[in-house]
C-alpha cells in the first residue's frame, strides 16, 4: 500500500510524500488518533518506506523488501505492542534499545513499530528516551498512540507528531466498498455514519454483528429504570470503549426502548425482555428516554471525547 491509497488526511500525506521524496523522513514519528483511524496502516507504510530499496519512489511496492514488508515477514521490521503482556515494559524497551545498534539484516534501514504506546509506563519511556536522544544510523522508530499527551514531553520533543482523523462518510464508504464488496452500500453508509467515518471501527461494527452491544444495551436499560447513578455509570463507561461500540450500544438502546414503548401500549409481539423492562417505566419516562437516546446519538456524531461522553451519557439517561 502506498500513501496515495491511504484514506483522507491530505495534509499528512502531502507532508510525508515530500519527506519520502527528499529522503528526509524523521527517525522518530508518533502517530496519534482514535482507534480505527489508520494508525497501524500508516505506520506500516512508513516502515515499508524505511526498508524499500528503490532509487525512485518509496515505498515502491514491488522490490523484494516491499513485498516482504507487506507480507509481514521482513527481518528488519520489528513490532512491539503495548496491549500484549510485557510488550512495552522496561525490559522490552531495553531490548529494543540494544538491538537498535545492530546493523540491519537485509535492508539499508531498520524500522521499529511500537503500537499502543499509551500503555508504556514512565520508567519504560525514560529508558526509550536514551535511544531517541542518541539515535543510531539507519534506524526508524514509529509509535502509535491515542493521544501524544500520554507520552513524556521529552519523548514528544524528539519525535515528529502526526495526527490522524477519520475521512468523511462518503469517502469512508468508497473505501469500505472495496474492503467489503459483498455488503450493501446503504448498510455501509449507515454503519460509517454511526462511526463518524472511522473505517476501522465501521468494519469492526459490521463484522461483530452487534450482539455484545445489544446485551449491554439491555443492562443499561435495567439500570436506567432504577435511576441508580453508580451502576449506570459503570455500564455507560463500558459502552464507550470506542465510537463504533458506543454507536452499536445506542442503536441497541434505541431499538429496545422503541419495543418497550410498543409493549406499554399493548403490542403482543413485543419480546419478553421488552415487556419486563417496560413494566419498570412509566409511559412518560419511556418517551423521555427515547428522546434522550436520540440526543445521545446526535452528540456522538460530533468529535467528542469518549471518556467525558460516558459520564455525560449516564447523566442523560437518568433525566426524567
Amino acid at each position: 500500500m502506498r500513501l496515495s491509497d491511504f484514506a483522507a488526511n491530505a495534509g499528512v500525506k502531502k507532508e510525508l510524500m515530500q519527506a519520502m521524496e527528499n529522503r528526509s523522513v524523521p527517525h522518530a514519528i508518533i502517530i496519534e488518533g482514535e482507534s480505527g483511524c489508520g494508525k497501524k496502516t500508516l505506520a506500516g507504510i512508513i516502515a515499508q518506506y524505511a526498508v524499500c530499496s528503490s532509487d525512485a519512489e518509496r515505498p515502491c511496492g514491488v522490490c523484494p523488501h516491499c513485498i516482504k514488508a507487506e507480507k509481514g515477514i521482513h527481518p528488519d521490521i520489528f513490532i512491539a505492542d503495548g496491549t500484549q503482556t510485557g510488550g512495552l515494559n522496561i525490559e522490552a524497551i531495553r531490548n529494543i534499545r540494544s538491538s537498535a545498534y545492530i546493523k540491519p539484516n537485509e535492508a539499508g534501514c531498520k524500522a521499529y513499530l511500537l503500537f499502543n504506546c499509551d500503555k508504556m509506563l514512565m520508567p519504560a519511556q525514560n529508558a526509550f528516551l536514551k535511544v531517541l536522544e542518541e539515535p543510531p544510523e539507519n534506524v526508524m522508530f514509529i509509535m502509535t498512540v491515542s493521544s501524544s499527551a500520554s507520552l513524556l514531553q521529552t519523548v514528544r520533543s524528539r519525535s515528529r507528531i502526526i495526527s490522524l482523523y477519520p475521512p468523511d462518510v462518503d469517502e469512508a464508504v468508497e473505501v469500505l466498498k472495496n474492503k467489503l464488496p459483498d455488503r450493501d452500500e446503504n448498510e455501509l453508509y449507515a454503519a460509517a455514519k454511526s462511526c463518524g467515518g472511522n473505517i476501522g471501527q465501521t468494519i469492526e461494527l459490521l463484522e461483530r454483528g452487534g450482539e455484545e452491544e445489544k446485551k449491554l444495551a439491555a443492562e443499561i436499560m435495567k439500570a436506567a429504570a432504577l435511576s441508580a447513578e453508580y451502576p449506570l455509570m459503570l455500564l455507560t463507561n463500558q459502552a464507550v470503549k470506542n465510537r463504533a461500540f458506543a454507536a452499536g450500544v445506542l442503536n441497541g438502546l434505541s431499538e429496545l426502548s422503541a419495543e418497550c414503548v410498543r409493549a406499554v401500549f399493548g403490542a403482543k409481539d413485543a419480546s419478553d425482555t421488552a415487556k419486563e423492562l417496560a413494566s419498570r417505566f412509566s409511559k412518560r419516562r419511556l418517551l423521555k428516554l427515547q428522546e434522550n437516546i436520540q440526543r445521545a446519538k446526535d452528540v456522538l456524531n460530533y468529535n467528542v471525547n469518549m471518556n467525558f461522553y460516558g459520564t455525560w451519557l449516564c447523566a442523560v439517561l437518568r433525566m426524567n
